[in-house]
């Protein structure tokens, strides 16, 4: 019998739940007493010390067996003497609060309760909620009689979903208020009661992204590009005649938004405008000579909020949708792209240790059509308060003090401040917020406000926080997002900042093109954007000019397959990002304060920063002091390669500082219901051999190997600053491997490295002439 905390793609009539009165770690050691008992996906059974009641599911054979469990569960409930040979099963209970068959409770998650009882009714007193189904092999009659159920209690189904490679079923419906309520009273009848039904969820919603008018600023951009299009924003209908955007788009309306767009067109343009051009306050010194393909998924309603959002579809279905309209069929609309950004996060579905529908579906298209999805954290715009320092006492800290005082108050709040669907996804790049842009600070902030993590190297206040599924880094990196300032507010005896949010001057941002309300007389108009929708923006960006940029370097780049060229983007976008000073403030704040526990002190601070903030420059240029190379290619399972990386002789005898970084990044096939669900997992073996060359050791100011290896991108680099001895044909070597797995498919990855002395000049000379690939021409950004 095997124990899960995921109990998606599950058969329900085979669960039994399991709610535990401590800890994952101490239940997993009375488990392994248990004979016959085995705690499978151990990547997912990370402990999260925020959760002081978790859940696992036990899947068991048959219903002989389930009736067996439950009269055990009755024995010791009442004190009963054990059946010979059962007594570890009494230690594995004494650990348990509650032991039932899979029902009516386990269909409402406590997160989804608390945003199911905050949704809003319509005029007709009508409520919409998602509703995953059972998944089947075939799924017509689980749907019919989901379908039955609904219209039951008064309500009628919006629209359906199938995806069978994410083995993902569901339903967006409309029910009565009254059937709301007996939702969330979790009866034996209902909604909650079907048997078709495997979890109800709240409507998804669009996270808050703050986006504030400016004024009109000339056009200073070059010519609009030609080339076909290798990225896409999957957005709301943009205005795509303002003159930032005009010709560079190559807009498309599978779902006929468009006519729903009467309403301020102000996401879809402001993402657009941050691919296109970067911060509009410093744009990119690399113009794009193809054209971005943009898609409509939201529109603008005429609403007093102004509110985009997604037509009468689930959001992985529009996403499903548009991907085959995009590749697929005799007449794909856009068959180049590999790159999509999705700066969009449901603010109703915070990560809370499962994979959501959406970000299924998303890893399973990345696997399936070799595609990098880059997607937004998401923003959280809760205060942070602090109980114990008042208004007076939080205004009198210095500065550092003020930043010590607000990542304290975060750090209480993570559990509330969880990545947002579908950033969670283990093949997306997903991008938090550096709280960070190219803006002019303004002379004196207002009265009682305050930007407490300037020049930190933290992300913004409101952005969501790590990690993912199976205790994987995410974010995988930060991108600018905006200085994002607080007011300060009393909150009893202590104070609580409230993060700036719409209606209020935003004081900061990347600065990006804005619709206006009068196109005639302002068509130029600008605004600045703060949140990870514009992060993510950002370096969907930058991913686009470093395509460009291999392009003028290697003339058959484009030979290269699309799922090839799509995983090298991600390591090449991972391998420019390392962690700030932050991470001496985080540990200081966050602790643990005994440095032998350093593995949580990295966990802290991955949760905020990832694996760094990316260095753009880094990503695009060469440095005569430093030399990248990269490989791609494919792995079966149980298969590996090695990799040899030329270390010049320009840094022998040198006792000064040097480094080498490593990036891997593949697509793993979701394996939904699975003892894993990464279907493919690959390792950097460490390079014991080439360290002790190259007198270098694992660089501190980054995550634990542990946590490096979790997701489907590694980033590891070593340092050192004693002399080397090298010779001529010195080299580092290592390995990658694909550890076992029961998928059969080969999967493509891509190896980033890079050897950096600073100040030898001859770094990049020395390698170069003793690699066979070399590049046509060496890129330099001038700014």
């Amino acid at each position: 019998m095997t124990l899960r905390r995921d109990a998606t793609g599950l058969a329900p009539e085979r669960l039994i739940v399991f709610e535990l009165t401590n800890g994952l770690r101490d239940f997993a050691r009375a488990a392994a007493l248990v004979p016959g008992l085995e705690i499978i996906g151990a990547e997912d059974l990370d402990e999260d010390e925020e959760d002081a009641s978790p859940v696992l599911y036990l899947m068991i054979p048959d219903a002989r067996a389930l009736k067996e469990m439950v009269r055990l569960w009755a024995l010791f409930r009442a004190g009963d003497v054990f059946p010979r040979g059962f007594a570890p099963w009494r230690n594995l209970f004494s650990q348990l609060r509650d032991l039932r068959a899979w029902g009516p409770r386990d269909r409402v998650s406590p997160e989804d309760a608390v945003f199911l009882a905050e949704a809003s009714t319509d005029v007709h007193g009508m409520v919409r909620i998602e509703l995953e189904l059972v998944y089947r092999d075939d799924g017509t009659t689980v749907e019919a009689e989901a379908r039955a159920a609904v219209a039951e209690v008064g309500g009628h189904v919006i629209s359906g979903a199938r995806v069978d490679g994410a083995r993902y079923q569901a339903l967006l419906a409309e029910v009565p208020a009254a059937e709301l309520t007996r939702i969330l009273e979790r009866g034996a009848a209902g909604l909650v009661a079907a048997e078709a039904i495997m979890h109800i969820r709240p409507q998804s919603a669009m996270h808050l992204t703050l986006i504030e008018q400016g004024a009109a600023v000339p056009d200073g951009t070059a010519a609009a590009p030609t080339g076909d299009p290798v990225v896409a924003v999957f957005d709301a209908v943009p205005q795509a005649g303002h003159p930032r955007l005009a010709g560079r788009l190559s807009v498309d309306d599978p779902f006929n938004l468009e006519p729903l767009a009467v309403g301020r067109r102000v996401h879809g343009t402001a993402m657009a405008s941050a691919v296109l051009h970067g911060d509009l306050a410093v744009p990119s010194p690399i113009d794009l000579e193809r054209r971005v393909y943009f898609l409509n998924v939201m529109y603008a309603p005429p609403t007093a909020d102004g509110a985009e959002r997604f037509p009468d579809r689930l959001p992985a279905d529009l996403f499903q949708a548009a991907i085959l309209h995009m590749k697929s069929g005799p007449d794909p609309a856009a068959p180049q792209v590999i790159v999509i950004n999705a700066s969009l996060g449901d603010r109703n579905k915070p990560f809370s240790g499962r994979m959501s529908g959406w970000g299924r579906v998303l890893d399973h298209l990345a696997h399936e059509h070799g595609l990098l999805f880059v997607v937004s954290a998401g923003n959280h715009m809760g205060d942070l308060e602090n109980a114990a320092t008042d208004v007076l006492a939080f205004e009198a800290l210095d500065e550092p003090g003020k930043a010590r005082s607000a990542l304290q108050s975060s750090g209480a709040m993570m559990a509330h401040r969880r990545l947002l669907s579908p950033a969670e996804s283990m093949n997306a790049l997903t991008v938090g917020a550096l709280h960070s842009d190219a803006s002019a600070a303004p002379p004196a902030l207002p009265a009682s406000t305050f930007d407490p993590w300037r020049d930190t190297g933290l992300c913004t206040v409101s952005s969501a926080l790590g990690p993912g599924l199976g205790n994987a880094v995410k974010p995988d990196v930060l991108a600018p997002g905006g200085r994002h300032v607080v007011r300060l507010l009393p909150a009893g005896a202590g104070h609580r900042l409230s993060p700036v949010g719409i209606g209020s001057p935003l004081l900061g941002g990347v600065t990006v093109a804005s619709p206006s309300a009068a196109a005639a007389m302002m068509p130029n108009q600008v605004g600045r954007s703060v949140g990870t929708s514009v992060a993510a923006a950002t370096l969907t960006g930058l991913a686009a000019r470093l395509h460009e940029v291999l392009e003028a370097c290697y003339a058959d780049f484009t030979q290269l397959s699309s799922r090839r060229r799509a995983v090298l983007l991600k390591a090449l976008l991972v391998h420019g990002a390392r962690w700030s000073a932050a991470r001496d403030l985080i540990i200081e704040v966050l602790g643990p304060a005994d440095g032998r526990q350093h593995v949580r002190q990295k966990d802290n601070v991955r949760r905020y920063l990832g694996y760094g903030a990316v260095d753009a420059d880094a990503v695009l240029a060469c440095a005569e002091d430093r030399a990248t190379l990269w490989s791609v290619g494919e792995l079966g399972s149980e298969q590996g390669h090695a990799f040899s990386v030329p270390l010049p002789a320009a840094m022998s005898a040198r006792a000064q500082a040097h480094e080498i970084s490593i990036t891997v990044a593949w697509f793993a096939p979701p394996r939904v219901g699975a003892a894993a669900y990464r279907g493919a997992r690959l390792r950097l073996v460490n390079p014991e051999t080439g360290v002790e060359l190259f007198a270098v050791a694992p660089d501190k100011a980054q995550p634990d190997d542990n946590q490096a290896h979790g997701g489907t991108v590694i980033h590891r680099r070593w340092v050192g600053d004693r002399a080397a001895a090298l010779g001529e044909a010195s080299a580092f070597v290592f390995n990658v491997q694909r550890e076992p797995d029961n998928s059969g498919d080969d999967v493509a990855f891509a190896v980033v490295a890079t050897v950096t002395m600073p100040g030898v000049a001859e770094v990049y000379t020395q390698v170069l002439n003793r690699v066979a690939v070399k590049p046509r021409t060496r890129v330099v950004v001038a700014r």
